[in-house]
């Protein structure tokens, strides 16, 4: 059976003070804050065994400085927002690793065979092979050539 309490007695005012909206015990007795801190921010990853549902990891930040190093190790607000960052960087690497096959059938044998010995110095993916400098042979490397007048 639910207990009625008066407006008027001790826990009704006491509960009115603690109150920050209005309630059966009338109205609020302290104003809102809105208060940033302690916050809860997300990280979306996939299972390493495959599948489609994502991980997510949570962290409780204390402060804004905290929050900034979360941050850069790819933690947002919200899951919602971890998902789509996830998607986002999924969707990415899948861009570049068609882009470089479209290059890759463009390449000389040359290059081909270079870039899958770079390939294999990785697991991860490049999206590009990082360019080999050329050096043109008869001339050492940093020496000017000599200036012909004609005249």
């Amino acid at each position: 059976m639910p207990v009625m309490w008066s407006p008027d007695s001790e826990f009704a005012k006491e509960r009115r003070r603690w109150e920050t909206s209005y309630t059966e015990f009338g109205p609020p007795g302290r104003t809102f804050e809105q208060r940033e801190w302690p916050l809860m921010v997300y990280r979306a990853s996939r299972p390493s065994s495959g599948g489609k549902t994502p991980i997510l990891e949570h962290y409780i930040v204390a402060d804004e400085q905290e929050e900034r190093n979360m941050r850069s190790r790819g933690f947002v607000r919200g899951p919602d927002h971890a998902i789509a960052m996830l998607e986002a960087s999924e969707r990415e690497l899948a861009t570049a690793a068609a882009e470089r096959a479209y290059q890759d059938r463009l390449m000389s044998d040359r290059a081909k065979v270079e870039a899958t010995a770079v390939d294999e110095t990785t697991i991860q993916h490049l999206g590009s092979i990082p360019e080999t400098p050329i050096h043109k042979k008869g001339w050492p490397k940093g020496k000017p050539r000599k200036q012909v007048s004609h005249g």
